[in-house]
Order: structure tokens, then sequence, then C-alpha cells
């Protein structure tokens, strides 16, 4: 059983979920809130946060300043069913591990996010944390989807659709 998990549903078939994940991140991606979710150094202010989506592409945010912080390395690239990266706090001895499973339902999709590894990284009380982070983060995505669904726009997040 993961540490971390969450089941969710999109009304976008799973390509398009898969790409809007990817490749829209810097745009659902949520910078403030009770989870502030940055790495931005405190003398500077998030830019970006974004994939190189291929295999071993990092995952990686930038700052204001020119500087950046890469969080991990994808691991399985498997579009549009699976995505897994890294995933590390500078703070931590080690990363956690990240898993996404998009599958088709009806209209739309079911992705699965699961995190493990938070004892390997020397973490293990951040495990519930994350947990709450991880809805907020995900109802977020959630959010854009939904959007560019009513929006008619999937064309937009999705090459491939």
């Amino acid at each position: 059983m993961p540490d971390v998990g969450l089941t969710i549903s999109v009304s976008i078939p799973p390509d398009g979920a898969f790409d809007v994940f990817v490749q829209q991140m810097d745009v659902w991606w949520p910078r403030q809130g009770v989870f502030p979710y940055s790495f931005a150094p405190e003398d500077t202010r998030p830019l970006h946060i974004r994939f190189e989506p291929q295999l071993g592409g990092r995952y990686y945010e930038t700052f204001l300043d020119g500087s950046e912080y890469v969080i991990g390395r994808i691991s399985e690239y498997h579009r549009p069913e699976r995505l897994a990266y890294t995933w590390r706090d500078p703070s931590w001895r080690g990363h956690t591990r990240i898993a996404l499973a998009f599958s088709a339902t009806g209209e739309g999709a079911r992705v699965i996010y699961e995190q493990d590894g938070f004892a390997e990284a020397g973490v293990p009380e951040l495990a519930a944390y994350y947990q709450i982070g991880c809805r907020q983060t995900l109802s977020a995505y959630v959010a854009h989807c939904q959007a560019l669904y009513e929006l008619g726009q999937l064309s937009q997040a999705s090459p491939g659709a």
C-alpha cells in the first residue's frame, strides 16, 4: 500500500488528462494557499514548474532570479497510461516515488496517484501531510481539466487529440 494514495476523475479522456498533467502543470499547479507548493528560495519567487516529457526528463521548478531546482526525474513515461517520477525536497536524505495511472471511464478518465518512499527519504512523518497536500494539488488539476472541457479547449490541451 502506498504512503499516499488518491483516485480522481476528470471529464476528459486519458490522453488529454495525461497531457494536461504533464504539459500544463505550470498553469494548474497551486503556488499559494494553505500549502505553498514551491521550492523558491525566500529571496525570489516561483516562475515555472515543468516536466521534460520523456524518460529520464527533469521535473523542475525555475525561479524569477533565474535559478532552478530539479525536483526529480521521470522514471516511466507511457503516454497516455502511466507517468512516474521522483520527488525530493532539498532537506531530505532521499527521494519519494510518484506514479500516476490514467484509464478511461465513460467519456472521461480516472487518475490514480500514488506516492511512496517517505521512510527511505528520512521523513516518514510527512506522509500524512502529503496526503492532504496532494488532495489540494489534485483538486486544482481536476478544476483545470473541467474548465478545459467546459470551454471546449481540449485540442489546445492535448496535441494528440
